[in-house]
């Protein structure tokens, strides 16, 4: 261990230490050692006694340098807080969780980073695994297999019973956590081996070896690429669809090459942003563009059944039969057929895929785009049709950007404001910032009311659909992002941000500027949807849809909370000039170094 680093500069410094640091005295303290070496950078945490050891560990032996202590208010917040960094930094990340309760906690937390395919290294901690050292404590938090709980949608469990044993599986969690399909790892660690003094036999380990590191890029197979090339370019209106990819900006430009060489229609499936919105081939939002295609390529697409409408096969099958066209033909290019699990959006039934291509999206996409400009200079006439396409697709998209234009300035001028209103105006705000979108409201958005450059821009959504995750993960994007340069916003729910308040006060108190919005429409809204609509199904009065779902009595403020836990904050606002007043502050705040929240009042609304 070195000396104080140099450029030691958060405010909880340890105090009352030597100079030089001493050698390490306890295994927590090798363990210590060891995660700054793997250099996490941060770990988040809620204080438990069950890691009682590390923590000291942490602090008075690593002087909390490397990774540094980012204290969280609930173990759902630490989860959510980890998962939000490891997508912002494109690394793994680490979270540690007291035993069973805390990991029950948390637990969200891990589902939503497992159905994210986020590498987040979870530590926890459990009662010592031999019962003549447990306190009485213990026995209740502590359980044979801590991992059963959990087990289902984390990549892989160990309890390691011997200091050894623990150092080992701490380097082999972040290897695994970091190979493609990435995915959380959970480690469960004794509080009585944390505490055992250092001997001989414990082993000094280095994480630089290759052992320990992730393996290269999976590539794809070439004949299935020359197929799929042959598919694209032969097709009268392929179409690329953008999956969860793209949250990393790595692949932006090799996605717009990509989409340019083909001249295929860019549509971003789910809550993901690929393509540029105004490049003129990105006509993201018409609903008639998978109808109309003849070759589908999914790029990293989660539920190929959804994306394909394939749950209501019956009814596309009819327009299709009408339309006199054949199925289109499907290129799945993703990692998912090594990935299944029965129960959550991986599974499901078989997609009705014509070609797969297992491989790492990221570098499938670079092998794509070579195998189809081998084609294109194989065939004359193949350029005639991708500058034809263009055309067509250019025309597609302005018509279908002035159509989302028109609805969305339908009731522009409406208070409270209508969501497309609150968006276009957060975006006015910010779009001459290097911004980034940590987290939104994904089914609220509409290309033309905010200007995505494309992948990277937006770090998508939980993953899992656990409520909750949107304003830790971007406080946790925050962290991970300060003194980057990058201006954070984020777009939240009422009922998110009611799940984890506190996680503001961490953004506060680690001085991480951020900008966040809640989209306050004083109700459930996705589920007071869902009731109008049974209620119409079933002919019954659609005007009780909001019990059991609104927040209204009393009304919440969500500003007053936000400056309970040292933000500044401004709400709640309700009209268009008083909103774009407060956003023209609040940034002002941001730019300060503050965390800056509004609280504007919305219409009941989703975005088509």
């Amino acid at each position: 261990m070195n000396d104080t680093p140099k450029d030691f500069s958060h405010h909880e410094s340890p105090v009352n230490l030597p100079a030089n640091q001493p050698e390490a005295e306890y295994v927590s303290d090798v363990m210590a050692e060891l995660l700054a070496k793997m250099d996490f950078g941060h770990v988040f945490l809620l204080p438990g006694a069950s890691y009682r050891g590390l923590h000291d560990s942490l602090v008075n032996h690593n002087r909390n340098y490397n990774p540094q202590i980012i204290l969280a208010t609930s173990e759902l917040s630490a989860a959510s807080m980890a998962h939000g960094y490891a997508k912002a930094t494109g690394k793994p990340s680490l979270c540690i969780l007291h035993d069973l309760v805390g990991l029950m906690n948390g637990s969200m937390g891990l589902y939503n980073a497992y159905c994210d395919r986020v590498p987040v290294v979870f530590l926890g901690g459990a009662g010592p695994l031999d019962p003549d050292q447990r306190r009485f404590i213990e026995w209740n938090h502590s359980a044979s297999t801590q991992a059963d709980i959990i087990k289902d949608w984390v990549k892989w469990t160990d309890e390691p019973p011997t200091g050894n044993a623990t150092l080992k599986a701490m380097l082999r969690g972040k290897q695994i956590a970091a190979t493609a399909p990435q995915g959380p790892v959970y480690i469960s660690i004794d509080t009585h081996v944390q505490e055992q003094p250092v001997d001989d036999t414990l082993e000094t380990l280095d994480p630089s070896l290759p052992r320990y590191q992730a393996p290269p890029a999976m590539g794809a197979n070439e004949d299935a690429l020359q197929q799929a090339a042959e598919m694209i370019v032969n097709a009268e209106f392929p179409v690329l669809v953008g999956g969860r990819f793209g949250m990393y900006e790595s692949v932006r430009h090799p996605l717009i090459e990509l989409l340019e060489l083909t001249g295929a229609g860019g549509l971003n499936d789910r809550a993901i942003y690929c393509w540029p919105s105004d490049h003129p081939q990105n006509i993201s939002g018409d609903k008639d563009a998978l109808l109309d295609a003849d070759v589908i390529v999914c790029l990293d697409v989660i539920d190929i059944n959804n994306t394909m409408g394939t749950y209501a096969i019956r009814r596309r099958s009819d327009i299709l039969e009408a339309r006199g066209k054949p199925a289109p033909k499907v290129i799945d290019m993703s990692l998912n057929g090594i990935d299944n699990n029965s129960w959550t959006a991986f599974g499901g039934p078989t997609p009705p895929v014509d070609l797969q291509i297992v491989c790492e999206p990221q570098y499938g996409i670079e092998q794509l785009t070579a195998a189809v400009r081998k084609t294109l200079e194989r065939d004359d006439s193949s350029h005639a049709r991708v500058s034809a396409r263009k055309k067509m697709l250019s025309e597609r998209h302005d018509k279908l950007r002035a159509a989302q234009t028109a609805k969305a300035q339908e009731g522009w001028d409406s208070s409270p404001l209508k969501i497309e209103r609150m968006i276009h105006e957060v975006y006015q705000a910010v779009k001459d910032k290097d911004w980034i979108l940590s987290a939104a409201n994904h089914r609220s958005f509409n290309e033309a009311v905010w200007n995505f450059p494309g992948a990277g821009a937006y770090l998508g959504s939980d993953g899992g659909g656990g409520v909750g995750y949107n304003t830790s993960a971007a406080v946790g994007a925050a962290i991970a992002l300060k003194n980057k340069g990058k201006f954070c916003v984020s777009i939240g729910g009422d009922g998110d941000y009611l799940m984890a308040p506190a996680t503001i006060w961490s953004a506060v108190h680690y001085r991480a500027p951020m900008l966040h919005i809640v989209n306050n429409n004083s109700t459930w809204g996705n589920d007071e949807v869902h009731q109008v609509e049974v209620a119409h199904n079933r002919n019954r009065p659609k005007e009780n849809a909001w019990i059991g779902q609104a927040m209204r009595d009393p009304i919440i403020n969500f500003a007053d909370v936000a400056r309970g836990f040292g933000a500044w904050a401004k709400g709640p606002v309700g009209t268009p000039d008083d909103f774009a007043a407060a956003l023209r502050e609040a940034v002002a705040e941001v730019e300060k170094g503050n965390v800056a929240v509004i609280d504007v009042t919305t219409t009941l609304g989703i975005v088509s």
